[in-house]
């Protein structure tokens, strides 16, 4: 089994190597699981106690010797869906809490602000939150749109586009470039502008209220994201400049 898979919902390496030599060895003693899972003699019991608590080991004693057996494997699933369970839980009442954690928040934001996300994460974070604050009234403005970028960004873009429609906020962007696919399905969305102009910046730059976002995709893609109510409205005037010449 892919044991990668197991770490990646919730069971440390020690856990799955006892696990694995639980199932191999049958009902055994903890001498046995050492050495046949390989683990220091301090942690066996510890381990062996998540994976109880996990429902995933049972334990008997017999004259005074205590024998270890693996549950069925289908137990993994048990736990998976108890785990589903309280993540639901936990959401719920992480719902209850937000409205009071946003307006900490806003309470704290400033009215001029500059920030710096690094990769893919980051990125997220950066476009996400600029969304978060705007409304139907609002509107984007979008230049240097990169088509050539990974394909996990063009897909996180999507997503982000997703929201923005459902949002009905409009976007007006300029590409330099018509040819490309991306091109194509950005100018079908709904709630959208697009119009060419040939030479513009490399950089995507997108301005968003009183937020400006410069995008680089190299090597450690980032995102600068700019909150200046009169550095935005340069941008705005710069990019209602570039509009009027664009073709449509």
């Amino acid at each position: 089994m892919n044991e990668q898979l197991l770490e990646e919902i919730g069971f440390t390496k020690g856990e799955i190597k006892v696990y694995f030599a639980l199932l191999r060895l049958g009902e055994t003693t903890t001498g046995r699981i050492i050495e046949k899972a390989q683990i220091s003699s301090g942690k066996i019991y510890e381990i062996l106690e998540k994976l109880m608590k996990k429902g995933l080991v049972s334990c008997t004693i017999m004259e005074k010797t205590k024998y270890f057996s693996a549950a069925s494997p289908n137990r993994i699933l048990d736990y998976l869906h108890e785990k589903e369970k309280n993540l639901e839980e936990k959401k719920r009442e992480i719902l209850k809490e937000l409205p009071s954690l946003l307006a900490i928040r806003k309470a704290m934001k400033k009215e001029h602000e500059t920030n710096l996300f690094k990769g893919f994460k980051g990125m997220q974070t950066a476009i996400f939150e600029a969304l978060e604050d705007l409304s139907e009234k609002d509107e984007i403005l979008a230049t240097g749109i990169i088509s050539h970028k990974k394909e996990k960004y063009n897909l996180l873009w999507q997503k982000w586009h997703k929201e923005r429609i459902s949002k009905k906020i409009i976007c007006r962007a300029i590409f330099s470039d018509k040819s490309s696919n991306y091109f194509k399905g950005f100018n079908k969305m709904k709630f959208t502008e697009v119009r060419v102009l040939r030479g513009i910046t490399p950089s995507a730059i997108d301005v968003m209220n009183d937020k400006v976002l410069i995008f680089t995709y190299g090597e450690e893609p980032s995102c600068l994201s700019i909150k200046n109510p009169e550095i935005a409205q340069s941008f705005k005037t710069f990019f209602e400049t570039m509009w009027k010449t664009a073709k449509e």
